[in-house]
This record gives structure tokens, sequence and C-alpha cells, in this order.
């Protein structure tokens, strides 16, 4: 109640500012302030909720502007056919620059970026005939909708929607299926491919958006301004956008509103040091990463909220209801294969990593509907053979199928799309979600729906079901408890029981556990006992890799065996548990 106070107090005031003051220069700054809401809002889609860092989007930002005084000069448009024209350019030129520029992240992202911005600047230079050269574009009409002028005052009005329709659109992004996917890439790359998620998709997916977002900004400034030139799409107008988003706060809905009001009119209140413009940005942008790492929003958000209420402690054990029917959706509607089967088949398998031998001559199946251990010394190749299995790493040679099906070569994502999911040995949880939306974004999977539903808030009826799942799935977990805590706050234990829950609601029908009893106690380790014995029950197939002899005894149908990359043992646990070799490799000989 407090947040939508506060959103309608703020566009009273941006409504009000046209019937206090007729000043244009008064005006010009709030439009100026909307302009860098729109774009802003768009590039907090990429870095906030995807974690990619553009210093090229003044760019995008150029290519709107630049089309907008093209199509209205040139063609004669009005706003209204200008505004939809420039997105579509910039977003398409957007989406060819991700396809690109995405296949490298972090630094080497922000630097092809910042040569996108360089070329474009030196385009608009250059290219007399189409830009106007150095000296650009002028006499850009005033702007008109439907046939009728707008004045400063009434252009305000326009600018301002369109900042409200920015903020509304990323409101409705952050709280979809779309939205958690984004975060989840960031958190987690390699969570987020054994779910289902094409991590490479999604962050061309953000790109794009945010450069429709500052085609849009583009666009309005140009018709704001009444003309364009190359001085105002320099790099430092990529910086400001990055630093607006810093200072306001990265992911937080009002990071731009508050980043743009600041970083805007405080330079106009210091007008008489213009020439140490960028060091104050530099020094600003210093300060609000060591001091604010959340920015102004929320430094503002930590010290209004109370402190976080302590969640309940789960209930003792295991739930009775992993069965079919208390199992996920997802889970319950993927047929499962016939009991018995060949499910998963391994055949002559090999892979070296620098000379070393990791993985040699290593056959193995796994039935449907049991739990199969792989068990060996630290170093055997087991988790290398986990990561050859999910797509994570290629093998030199061999024959990998699942379900009759060769998964060779397939990316992870793809093979967790067929029901092939898993846990890692060190839990990756996607910690600025809750662990009730991690568990959504594992229902969800690759099937995150429309994109133009998650912009407007459609989808509401398919939102409810997810959230009904994903609840369903927590007290079957016995984490119901948990639901609203951040799953980094999370203990150990239940990090990892987490991460299982949210295998299954993406639907698997095989689950490869990586030493999933590391660090429990002993009453955790009883819990999974009996969880893994329900699942089975529940007709899952399950790989578990563990070193926690006790618990592969107790649980398995069959154990194989690895010593330096290749099998020396595999048959029923009290068959494997006697031979020499296994006593061997883990004891050492006389």
């Amino acid at each position: 109640m407090t947040a939508r106070l506060l959103w309608a107090v703020a566009a009273a005031v941006a409504a009000s500012v046209p019937l206090v003051t007729a000043n244009t220069y008064y005006l010009y700054l709030g439009m100026t302030v909307g302009i860098m809401v729109v774009i802003t809002s768009g590039f907090n889609v990429l870095a906030g909720l995807s974690g990619q860092v553009s210093l090229g989007h003044a760019g995008l930002y150029a290519i709107g502007a630049y089309a907008a005084a093209i199509l209205a000069t040139r063609w004669h448009l009005a706003l209204a056919a200008a505004l939809p024209l420039s997105i579509a350019l910039t977003a398409a030129i957007g989406a060819l620059l991700a396809l690109a520029a995405l296949r490298v992240s972090g630094p080497y992202l922000a630097m092809v970026t910042i040569a996108f911005g360089i070329i474009v600047e030196h385009a608009l230079i250059e290219w007399v005939g189409l830009t106007g050269g150095p000296g650009g574009i002028f006499n850009i009409p005033k702007p008109t909708l439907a046939g009728v002028a707008l004045p400063l005052p009434r252009y305000y009005f326009v600018v301002a929607a369109a900042a409200a329709l920015a903020l509304w659109m990323t409101r409705n992004l952050m709280s979809s299926a779309w939205g958690r996917a984004f975060i989840a890439v960031k958190g987690s790359e390699i969570a987020a491919e054994s779910l289902g998620l094409g991590t490479y998709g999604l962050r061309t997916a953000a790109f794009t958006i945010s450069a429709a977002f500052a085609g849009a900004g583009g666009c309005l400034f140009s018709f704001l301004n009444g003309y364009v030139s190359p001085d105002s799409f320099t790099l430092q107008t990529s910086i400001l956008f990055l630093l607006i988003v810093l200072f306001g706060g990265l992911g937080i809905l009002a990071g731009p509103l508050v980043g743009a009001l600041v970083l805007v009119l405080l330079p106009e209140l210091l007008r008489e040091f213009l020439d140490y413009r960028l060091i104050f940005y530099g020094g600003l942008l210093l300060g609000s990463i060591y001091f604010l790492p959340r920015g102004a929003v929320g430094a503002v958000q930590d010290l209004w909220r109370h402190p976080p209420r302590a969640a309940a402690a789960p209930s003792a054990g295991v739930p009775s209801a992993w069965a079919p029917a208390g199992a996920p959706a997802g889970f319950a509607s993927r047929p499962a294969p016939g009991p018995g089967r060949p499910l998963l088949v391994v055949e002559d398998l090999w892979v070296a990593f620098g000379g070393i031998q990791a993985v040699a001559d290593v056959d193995l199946t796994v039935a449907a509907g049991t739990v199969h251990s792989l068990i060996g010394p630290n170093g055997a190749g087991k988790t290398t053979l986990v990561n050859l299995v999910t797509g994570f790493s290629r093998p030199d040679r061999g024959r990998i199928t699942f379900d009759g099906v060769s998964i060779i070569g397939l990316a992870p994502a793809v093979i967790a799309r067929r029901g092939l999911a898993r846990t890692f040995q060190t839990p990756q949880l996607f910690e600025e979600l809750t662990v009730l939306e991690n568990v959504m974004v594992g229902v969800a999977g690759h099937r995150l729906g429309s994109f133009a539903a998650a912009l407007t808030g459609r989808g509401r009826a398919e939102a409810a079901a997810l959230h009904r799942e994903a609840t369903a799935l927590l007290q079957t977990a016995g984490l119901g408890d948990w639901a609203d805590v951040p799953a980094g706050a999370l203990p150990f234990g239940l990090r990892r029981r987490l991460e299982i829950g949210r295998a299954l609601g993406a639907g698997a029908t095989m689950l490869l556990l990586d030493e999933p009893a590391a660090g429990l106690v002993p009453t955790e380790i009883a819990e999974l006992d009996a969880l893994l014995g329900r699942l089975r029950e529940a007709g899952l197939t399950i790989l578990l890799i563990e070193h926690h002899i006790e618990l592969v005894m107790a649980v398995s149908d069959r154990v194989t065996v690895l010593d330096e990359g290749r099998v020396i043992a595999e048959g029923r646990p009290e068959v494997v548990q006697r031979d020499p070799a296994v006593v061997e490799a883990y004891l050492g000989s006389a």
C-alpha cells in the first residue's frame, strides 16, 4: 500500500508540472527526465534483470532519434507514425547487435558495445547525405497527434505518459515468467540451462527490448528538440544511462525514475561546473557502487523495511505426498517410461582434458524407475560423467542415448527439455529470487509464454496456475514455510532440497543428483533417504552420485563404481560393497 501511495504521489506531481508553470525551461527539464526514464527503464531490464552491461546504448538512442527526424522531415510523418517505426528499426538493429555481441559477456560485451556506439557516432558525422553530417538534421516539425498540434505543455503529457508506460511495462515484465528467467540467467547460467532455459536467447530478448526503449526515447527527443546532431549521442551519453540505473538501483522498478531525476536536474544546478561534468559523473559512479550497492532506492528500501521475519522451521521429516498425485503438474504430465527398461544408456564413453583421461571406456545403463548410484573416490570422474550426460561437456568419443534418442552434441537446455534434469555438487540457486520464485522458474521452464503478454500484464490466469503449481510443490517438498525467503538465505540442507524440487518442477523423468547428502546432518540425510524412496515410487528415475555409502546402500537398486575414470564394478549394492576392487579403490591394499 505504501508503494502504491508513493507511485500515486509521483504521478500527481509529474502531472501537475504544466499546470503550475508555463516556463519552457522547466518543462524541457521535465520532459528530459521523462525521456531518460523511458530509455533507462529498458536499460534496467538489460543490466538489472539479465545482468548485461552495454556502453553503446547511445548508438541505439541515436538510431531512434535520427529515424524519427528523417521520417518527419523527408517523409512528413507525424509522431504517431514515426514512433512505432523508430522503435521497430532500433529493436531490429539491437537484435542484430545482440546476436553478435552476446557471444561474449562481462568486460568484452562492454567493449563490443562501446565499439558499436563509436561506429554509429562516426556514421552520423560522415554520412552527410542521410544524417546531415556534423550539423545534424534541423527543422523537425512540431509534434502533432491526430492532427492536433502539441505545444510544449501538451507534449509534456505525451512524454510523461510514455515514461509511465515504460515503467508499467517494466513492472509487468519483472513479475512475469520472462522476468524471473532473466534473473535466473543472471544468477546462474548453468542452473538456468539445466532447467531448459536458453540463456543466449533470453539475453538477446533483454537486449532487444532495451534497444526498443532506447529507440522510443530517441524519437521523443527528436520531436522535443526540433533538431538532432551527433553531439547528443556520445560515449558520455551511454555512461549517463548506466549511471542513472546504478544510482537509482539496478533491477528496482523506481531506480530509473530516481536516477533520472537526480542526474538530469543536479547538473542543471551545477552549470557553473559544466567543464567538470565527467569528473562529477565518475565520482558519483564510484560513490554509488561503494556506498549504495543497491542504489538510492535500494538503500531507502533497506532502511524502511522492518527486520525480516524469521521463517518458521519446516516440519520435521519428509511429507508423505511424494507420489504422483502430489507431484508437480510438469512432472505428473510427462509420461514415465516403462519400469525396468533402459532409459539412459552410455557406451564406450571417453574424454580427456589436457592429457588426463577423465573418463575412459565407460559403459552405463540406468533402468527406468530405479535409483542407480555412481560412486568412487575423489577424482574418479563421476561429476565429469554427469557433465557429459547433461551436455555441459562434450565427449571425445562414445554414445549417449536417453529414452532411445541420441543426445550427444545437444545443448544442456535441449537435454533438460527432454526430461533429463540435474542438481550440482555446489547448490546453484537463483539467490535474488525467493524460494517460491526459484520453483516457479523450474515449473515454467522454457515455456515462458508471449513476450508481448508479459510486457502488457496479460496471461494472469497462466501466472496464477504457475503460482499454484509451485506452491503445491513447495508444500510437498516441506519448504512451504520458506516460500517468501530469498533463496540465498536458505540453510544449506534446504538449499539442496530446493534444487531437487526445482528440477522436479521442470517435469524431469530422470534426475541426476550430484552429492545431495554432502554437508547434511544425519536427520537431513534420513529425510533425503525417504525423499528418494518416494520419488522412485512415483516413477522417477534417479542417477545418484554420492560419497555417503550408507545412503547409497540403503536407496540404490544398482551401483556403478568408477576409479580413475573407468568402471571397476557394477551390480546390486550388497554385491558391489564386497567387491575386492571396490574395497581396494576406497581403502587401498596392504
